[in-house]
This record gives structure tokens, sequence and C-alpha cells, in this order.
């Protein structure tokens, strides 16, 4: 937990991106029913309905309709489908 805050602090002491810290997540969705995911920590859940991951900061989950997973590897994945809505289950 302290490297993590120290790490925090050193790249915003440094101005730079937040991006640059790997313990955060990141989520990109376009319009066409593609969304990328970097940074998660696995699959909690996956079905065609909904899909969870688990992430530093809690757990990241997407819902939707016909969801696939197009590509995957251990710390990103790239989801196809309908989708409609990405919510954070912040840690407590």
């Amino acid at each position: 937990m302290k490297n993590k805050r120290f790490r925090h602090r050193l790249l915003r002491a440094a101005e730079l991106p937040q991006d640059l810290d790997p313990s955060l997540f990141f989520i990109q969705w376009t319009g066409n029913g593609e969304l990328l995911i970097e940074q998660h920590r696995g699959i909690l859940r996956f079905d065609s309905a909904e899909i969870r991951f688990k992430t530093d900061q809690g757990v990241v989950r997407v819902s939707g309709s016909a969801l696939t997973l197009d590509r995957m590897s251990e710390s990103r994945a790239l989801i196809f489908g309908t989708i409609f809505g990405v919510s954070l289950e912040a840690k407590s």
C-alpha cells in the first residue's frame, strides 16, 4: 500500500499523467460496441449479459447483451457487443 501511495505522489509531483500508474485501470469505450479495459487483475464473472473485472480500485462491471471477449491477456481485455453501461463497485 505504501508503494502505491508513493508512486501516486511521485507521478503527481512530476506532473506526469496518472495513466502511467500501473495500479490504475483504464477503460476506452467506443460507440460501435467495443470496450477496452487495461490493468485489470482478472475476470470474476463472464456471461453474455455481464462481465466483472477485478481491479486494484474495486470491481468493474460491464453490462450489456451479446457480450464477447475478443482478445484477452493477463491485464487487458477487448469486449464486443451491445454495451449498456460500465460501473465501479469501489473497495470499502
